[in-house]
């Protein structure tokens, strides 16, 4: 990678599913880039193409997807590469973290005999030597007693070891870029912050880039440094965290910081949920997608794509408070 480079450079992401109604396009025009040791999230609701945009990375769309764009990693463009070098890229150099680690590890197999694997395939590491490691890595991670978690199975663990169990097995091989997708989930506010915290140690102590998928602002904000704003497969925001949380332009971000929960918030009194539903997929759209449920829309927003002003996809972003 050459001097100043991103270490990940993404243009035009674009992820199309076929389906028996034609093609299903969950990823359009999506573009970013990640610095070496940099931290970004991607935050929506829960189908904005989030997860989609980490999976198509890690050539991990499945056979009725269609990927097109440019995916630049280290100098290497993604989607130019043999499935052969995509597998050996993939735990080695690249690795992620699944939002359920029940569903991601093994129930049969022991937390040792997983950690071991990443190491002897991608290592060629001995038994003995990719044991000695994943005692290591478990403690780098703060599992207590690493070496009596090597021999437990992946039920005796509790739902934040677990999740520490699967930080250790993405970093175990020294990956350059970690993908994070919703790491937090189901996790007490406690573990969360521990979990977070751990991740941020290791982005400073490794130089790690972090790509973060997250549903939550408030992970978002205790982790990255800059951040993407998802909506029906589109980015509609982008910018510094702090920024674009003290600041939102797009009325979507404000809708999103608007339906958090707070401390403040009047006891018995329902959220300020946001109205309506995101758009259906299959449907094509000629105007902003966000205009249906948009509480500042005008006529000519379904007419024609917004424009990208001020960081934002918006004909009419907020003003500036």
């Amino acid at each position: 990678m050459s001097d100043g480079a991103p270490l990940l450079s993404v243009e035009n992401l674009r992820v199309q599913h076929r389906s028996a109604r034609g093609e299903v396009c969950v990823v359009d025009g999506v573009g970013f880039d990640i610095a070496a040791g940099g931290t970004l999230g991607i935050v929506g609701e829960s189908g904005s193409g989030k997860s989609q945009t980490a999976l198509a990375l890690l050539g991990l769309s499945g056979a009725s997807a269609s990927v097109s764009g440019r995916l630049m990693f280290d100098g290497e463009d993604l989607l130019q590469l043999s499935a052969a070098r995509r597998r050996a890229l993939r735990g080695a150099r690249i690795a992620m973290v699944f939002q359920d680690p029940m569903a991601s590890l093994n129930p049969y197999l022991r937390i040792g005999v997983q950690l071991a694997e990443v190491l002897q395939t991608h290592r060629g590491a001995s038994r003995a030597a990719a044991w000695a490691e994943a005692a290591r890595t478990l403690d780098a991670v703060r599992v207590s007693a690493a070496a009596q978690r090597l021999q437990q199975y992946p039920h005796e663990l509790s739902g934040g070891m677990r999740q520490r169990v699967m930080i250790a097995m993405a970093i175990i091989a020294g990956p350059q870029l970690l993908i994070a997708d919703e790491p937090t989930t189901a996790l007490d506010p406690t573990v969360q912050a521990q979990v977070l915290g751990l991740l941020d140690e290791l982005r400073r102590e490794r130089g790690l880039a972090i790509l973060l998928i997250t549903h939550d602002l408030g992970v978002m904000a205790r982790l990255c440094e800059r951040t993407l704003v998802m909506y029906a497969g589109r980015v509609v925001e982008a910018g510094a965290t702090r920024e674009l949380l003290q600041r939102p332009r797009h009325p979507y971000t404000a809708a999103l910081l608007r339906a958090r929960p707070t401390m403040q918030h009047p006891a018995g009194l329902p959220l300020d949920a946001l109205p309506g539903q995101p758009p259906d997929p299959r449907q094509a759209i000629a105007g902003c997608r966000f205009a249906p449920r948009c509480p500042q829309r005008r006529a000519d927003c379904s007419e024609s794509p917004p424009p990208w002003q001020h960081g934002a996809a918006c004909r009419y972003p907020v003003a500036p408070g």
